[in-house]
């Protein structure tokens, strides 16, 4: 049997490991991270870190063969995340561990 020309071999990996490799990275490096939910509400970002004198709140997307299959923020997440952007407080979105963390580590002060 003849594979198809369009099959895709490349492994995967899903959110929830990107994610938790930035939350395992992150705790072993002084900071504090929390899953987040609302109550009585959908939409939350995934995560909050706090150290260093700083709160971040981070979202993880699935990344896909190309920018367009990318995962996308709901529309429900889109009005939660302006609901914050209203108040000068920004979710950032990342589609790998390895994004995150670097952005972190930029927040870390050099020693």
């Amino acid at each position: 049997m003849k594979v198809l020309d369009d099959f895709d071999f490349t492994p995967r990996r899903i959110e929830q490991n990107e994610e938790l490799d930035a939350v395992a990275w992150a705790e072993n490096n002084g900071w504090v991270v929390r899953k987040m939910q609302w109550v009585g509400r959908k939409s939350a970002p995934d995560r909050l870190f706090a150290g260093y004198g700083q709160l971040f709140l981070i979202e993880m997307k699935r990344k896909g063969k190309t920018p367009s299959r990318d995962g996308k923020l709901s529309a429900g997440q889109r009005e939660e995340f302006a609901r914050f952007a209203a108040v000068g407080v920004k979710v950032h979105v990342f589609y790998t561990g390895e994004a995150a963390i670097a952005f972190l580590q930029g927040h870390m002060p050099l020693v």
